[in-house]
């Protein structure tokens, strides 16, 4: 990869089924048989927290490799405060362009306009492996939990970067996902039929059934 041969701009409306057809070969059979995200990313179009100025594309040689997007959440603070932050995703890289730089291209660039907009810091759920690279750590080490879960449960998927040094200084408290993340397996299946028909298939490593 070379930093001339793609380019990076914001999603239009023309570009939304095939950016969802993306995101659908991206994450098939990763996570869990199939996937949710094509209609994950449908949904949250619509969302109030949507961010339409932090809604990428990539594209390479006229087609769309690549894309992320950016929704407002809060953190709970625990002495009565309201945090605004962002959380991501999902982000995704057209399968046979994976593992050969254009993810992290698209992650630094969507980070470094997210911060020219004036927001503190991102919070969301990943490898530490990949997006240790572009400056994410633990987010229990800000002092930062994920709602709904026990204090011992493993937490090492929940990623935080600050944007602004020092944004979450002096802060404890519970993360909270977008409600638009959440959505009813019938919706996705309905959804899924407007697409090409894929096998799903149980692979070793998915964390979902």
């Amino acid at each position: 990869m070379n930093k001339n041969d793609y380019r990076i701009r914001l999603e239009e409306r023309k570009d939304y089924r095939a950016v969802e057809n993306l995101v659908r070969e991206s994450f098939w059979n990763v996570y869990k048989p199939g996937c949710a995200e094509h209609y994950v990313i449908h949904v949250l179009r619509d969302d109030p927290a949507f961010i339409p100025e932090l809604d990428f594309v990539m594209e390479k040689d006229g087609r769309l490799i690549g894309q992320n997007m950016f929704m407002k959440t809060i953190i709970e603070g625990d002495d009565g405060r309201v945090i605004d932050v962002l959380t991501m995703g999902p982000i995704g890289i057209t399968p046979e362009l994976k593992r050969k730089g254009y993810g992290k291209a698209m992650l630094d660039y969507s980070l470094e306009k997210a911060m020219e907009m004036g927001f503190g810091a991102v919070l969301f759920e990943g490898n530490i492996g990949f997006y240790g690279k572009s400056g994410f750590d633990y987010a229990s080490r800000f002092g930062i939990r994920y709602h709904d879960l026990p204090e011992d449960a493993d937490t090492s998927f929940f990623l935080c970067k600050e944007l602004i040094p020092g944004y979450l200084d002096g802060i404890t408290g519970v993360y909270q996902t977008p409600q638009g993340y959440y959505v009813k397996d019938e919706d996705v299946e309905e959804f899924d039929k407007g697409f090409p028909p894929k096998e799903k298939q149980k692979l070793p490593g998915q964390i979902f059934d």
